[in-house]
This record gives C-alpha cells, sequence and structure tokens, in this order.
C-alpha cells in the first residue's frame, strides 16, 4: 500500500506522495473543494475497496471518503495496481481562512475480496494557491 498523487504528463501516473508534501485544492468549477490523490496496491489483485480519510491535526476534525459497496477497479501492471486520480473532498476540514497552510494526515484503508488489506499514512499540507 502506498498513498501517492497524480503525476506524468497526462496526471494519470501514480507518483508516492512525501511527507509534508503541499496538496492544492481544487473546485474542478463544480464547487467544493477536493485533493488528488492516487493509491498504490501490491498483491490485491485488479480489483479492492479504497476508503479515504484525512484528519486536520490541529483540531482532530476527520473527513470520511468511505470504500464502495463494489471495489474500485485498478490499473495493473503485473502485481503493481495503481488508483489514480482519486478524489477526496475537503469540504470541513477547516473554516475557509484556515484551510492555506493547513496540517493533515492522509490514510488509506484497502482491502479486497480475499482478505488481503493494507494501509498507509502520511501527512501533508494543505494549499489555496490554485483557488
Amino acid at each position: 500500500m502506498q498513498l501517492g498523487v497524480p503525476g506524468g504528463p497526462d496526471g494519470l501516473d501514480f507518483s508516492p506522495l512525501a511527507d509534508s508534501a503541499v496538496l492544492n485544492l481544487e473546485t474542478f468549477g463544480q464547487g467544493g473543494t477536493h485533493v488528488l490523490l492516487g493509491v498504490r496496491c501490491i498483491g490485491f489483485g485488479s480489483r479492492a475497496f479504497v476508503e479515504l480519510r484525512a484528519k486536520n491535526v490541529a483540531l482532530g476534525t476527520e473527513l470520511v471518503a468511505p470504500a464502495g459497496v463494489r471495489p474500485q477497479l485498478l490499473f495493473c501492471e503485473d502485481e503493481v495496481c495503481d488508483l489514480v486520480p482519486i478524489t477526496m473532498m475537503m469540504g470541513g476540514i477547516a473554516a475557509d481562512a484556515e484551510r492555506d497552510g493547513l496540517a493533515i494526515e492522509l490514510t488509506v484503508n484497502v482491502h479486497n475480496a480475499a482478505g488481503v488489506s493494507g494501509t498507509d499514512s502520511r501527512r501533508a499540507v494543505l494549499s489555496t494557491q490554485d483557488l
């Protein structure tokens, strides 16, 4: 298991998320705020249930993007399978004035129908530069 972000020329490649990396909040013209993430799974097969969590380090506020009722289809090359990009809503993580520079802890929990499971966590900092 590994948390990441979209990379490459088309934004469809997996890039590992470094601890304390800056994540830009995005709106995509629909309202609300999101961050773009990626998830790398090794040994889970081509489908897995993916849950994302984001925790405001200062206040303890936590957002959860639960795994769906059906497993996500992953893009695989041999045993390495990626889910890129995946968006996570950030509305409610903090008051608007507090989002820029906000320290968060991201966690991904993954499991498959065969009972294989894994988790990864990274700290990151939100940026409102693109809003």
